[in-house]
């Protein structure tokens, strides 16, 4: 069977037809011309896998990754990175306006990363029996690795100690989870099913396994979808750098996974500030976007559940001598009254992929004070939803494209709303 491949779509695959059904592949590109056979039949479309390469694109390259295809960490390893930037940014101005219902011509900015590879600063190992790696593509297999292109270097140098260090434990973690910063200073976590009551080396052993810049590392255990822990060894803070803004960064908290990016993002939502009186920041997480925020006006409040970014947010306004910020532990998403009764005039928020509640969404539209919205967004569709669910108050002035994951169909960008007189 073969396929003609139209364009690709959000999720990483190619769009064709098979005998006028909707057909789905993997690995990709457009124009190119696919032998295919089928792997699963819905109601209105079919899931195919490429067998074959009958018309290639002239943008097609050989992926670097040995694992690539069988690792469900990529998808465009296979294409080169400018094409990949001119589908990311095609396929985000194509949804906000299908699913938003919109019409915005063109994106007004696209940044590229710096880094196509060796770019993230942290991952999740999961481990089982001598396995170690990510899940296989659409399953729950673990790829068994010995390198990923797309962490930064000194992570590798983790994942080979941790072959080494398992020979040396009685019982397994299941997980490992490693965070490296821009200056290579290293946080772990080693994830256990059930509480362990004793681990068996401490901070001296453990770096002279995993690395001579390891900072703490955290032993804990899973409670439903939770990690609590239970035993911390050495220190559990790092810390980040944007200009002269320094940031800690817990062990327990989360920054930017593509540090290399963070400036281009920072300096798009700023670029897009000419002031305000009262500003809130929802889903803040250490203050990553709130404190740089906070030196264009008067007052601005953070809005963050997760206790420990909450703590580090507190800690990074002290160290960074902002008086007119404060920080809130709260659900951004049921923050709706608060909203409403401090009658902010500017709105940033960085949402997780789900987008954001109606209840913010009835509430962004209802609060007369709010003039400006400024919309962090990694996925394309929800973004595109809210968008749609706001746009009788709000118009979409701006949007912008950074690409924070390279080698991945994950887009990241942001939306500046400004309210309609």
């Amino acid at each position: 069977m073969i396929v003609k491949v139209d364009k690709l779509v959000y999720g990483g695959k190619g769009l064709g037809k098979l005998d006028e059904t909707v057909c789905f592949v993997p690995f990709v590109l457009p124009d190119e011309e696919v032998e295919v056979v089928l792997k699963k039949k819905k109601k209105s479309y079919v899931e195919c896998e490429p067998v074959s390469i009958i018309k290639s694109s002239p943008f097609r390259t050989d992926p670097p990754c040995k694992y690539f295809g069988y690792c469900g960490g990529c998808d465009y390893q296979h294409i080169v990175y400018d094409k990949q930037i001119e589908i990311k940014a095609y396929i985000l101005l194509e949804t906000v306006n299908r699913i938003g219902k919109l019409n915005l011509e063109s994106l007004d900015g696209i940044y590229p990363s710096e880094k196509v590879f060796n770019y993230r600063n942290r991952t999740q190992l999961k481990i089982r029996g001598e396995k170690i790696g990510f899940y296989k593509r659409e399953s729950r297999q673990i790829i068994n690795i010995d390198r990923c292109e797309l962490l930064k270097e000194d992570i590798n140098g983790v994942l080979s100690g941790v072959r080494q260090l398992l020979k040396f434990l009685i019982f397994q973690p299941e997980q490992v989870h490693v965070y490296s910063s821009f200056s290579g200073d290293i946080l772990v976590k080693l994830v256990y099913p059930r509480r362990i009551k004793r681990f068996p080396l401490g901070l001296k052993h453990l770096k002279a396994f995993l690395s001579d810049r390891l900072k703490g590392a955290g032993i804990y255990h899973t409670k439903g979808d939770m990690l609590k822990r239970n035993l911390l060894l050495g220190e559990k803070y790092v810390y980040e750098t944007y200009e002269d803004i320094k940031f800690r960064v817990s062990i327990d908290s989360f920054f930017q996974v593509n540090t290399y990016q963070l400036e281009n993002l920072l300096r798009t939502v700023l670029d897009n500030i000419d002031g305000y009186k009262k500003a809130v920041d929802l889903f803040c997480g250490v203050g990553t976007l709130t404190l740089p925020v906070a030196r264009y006006g008067e007052k601005i409040y953070g809005i963050e559940s997760n206790p420990y970014a909450v703590s580090d947010a507190e800690y990074n306004k002290k160290i960074n001598r902002l008086k007119n910020v404060e920080f809130l532990k709260m659900d951004a998403n049921r923050s709706g009254d608060f909203i409403a009764r401090l009658r902010p005039d500017l709105v940033v928020l960085d949402p997780s992929r789900n987008g954001i509640s109606k209840e913010l969404i009835k509430t962004f539209s209802q609060t007369e004070s709010i003039e400006k919205i400024i919309y962090v967004s990694c996925n394309p569709s929800t973004l595109a939803r809210d968008l749609g669910y706001l746009k009788d108050r709000f118009s979409v002035e701006k949007l912008y494209m950074i690409d924070m994951f390279p080698q991945t169909y994950h887009i990241e960008s942001v939306a500046v709303l400004q309210k309609m007189k």
